[in-house]
């Protein structure tokens, strides 16, 4: 009797262990879903999310498993495996972080479009059609989107003000306060925005002498902050018995723990000596 009750706790704890895997899974598939589909329109990159969730969950069943048949290493088995969760957030941040770079370098040359279209008699909203004619994408496709924004009923500061919220960023900002106050204020909108456009040229000019110089001391935290995660992987694979040491007693464990906290400390500190703010 005492057995039959036994397996039935087992099944019922099983039962309700798979209700509760499948309802955290539905959970992270709408989470995941709705996420990837919102970072995917900013990008203006139409996938179904859907396609994305399968491909990452067969490469996270895949590449671990692959890394575990060659290796036998547990250690490079569960860095895998993180890596190939956080790919699809890491590959969309990358693909985001490249249109705001190309966005802001075609910026100068938009507003200097815009300002000869004015001086010429253009209206603004000519002068930004004329952007997105001759201006080649990112830019193209965000201005395009405010002045789909006017034609549905949305006045051209709303436009602006949901375009800066969409990109986040200083430059995109100091357009659209540029284009707010001059309506607001009055003024000569065409040298407003020849000026803005020479201001965001230097900048630009001065952020590449930067990062120019240093390069090298970001390079330089790539290769502190790699170096001991590189040298413990192939001293693992060159000797198991004893770097398994590591992972079973606890001062391997006090080891790790110190080790990543200096690591972390090190990149941060670097990350705030080579990181200038204009």
């Amino acid at each position: 009797m005492m057995q039959y009750l036994a397996q039935g706790l087992i099944l019922m704890a099983v039962f309700f262990g798979l209700l509760a895997i499948r309802s955290a899974y539905l959970e992270f598939r709408m989470q995941f879903t709705e996420n990837t589909r919102v970072s995917m329109e900013d990008l203006f990159v139409f996938v179904d999310p859907m396609v994305i969730l399968k491909l990452n969950l067969v490469l996270l069943c895949l590449l671990p498993a692959f890394t575990w048949m060659i290796t036998g290493a547990w250690p490079l088995f569960i860095l895998v495996a993180i890596g190939t969760a956080i790919l699809p957030r890491a590959c969309i941040y990358g693909l985001k972080k490249r249109r705001l770079s190309r966005f802001i370098a075609q910026m100068p040359d938009a507003l200097t479009m815009m300002s000869a279209s004015l001086r010429a008699g253009a209206s603004v909203q000519i002068a930004m059609s004329m952007v997105v004619n001759e201006s080649p994408t990112p830019i193209a496709q965000e201005f395009s989107l405010v002045l789909r924004s006017q034609r549905l009923g949305m006045t051209l500061e709303d436009a602006l003000s949901a375009m800066g919220r969409r990109l986040t960023l200083e430059d995109v900002d100091l357009f659209v306060s540029a284009m707010t106050i001059a309506k607001d204020v009055g003024g000569n909108l065409s040298d407003i925005l020849e000026r803005l456009s020479l201001t965001l040229r230097n900048k630009s000019a001065m952020e590449g002498k930067i990062r120019t110089l240093t390069a090298q001391g970001k390079m330089q935290g790539w290769v502190v902050g790699l170096l001991p995660l590189a040298l413990g992987v192939v001293l693992y694979t060159i000797d198991p018995d004893s770097m398994s040491m590591i992972f079973k007693a606890w001062y391997g464990w006090l080891l790790i723990a110190v080790m990543c906290t200096l690591l972390g400390l090190g990149a941060f500190f670097i990350r705030k000596i080579v990181s200038i703010d204009i």
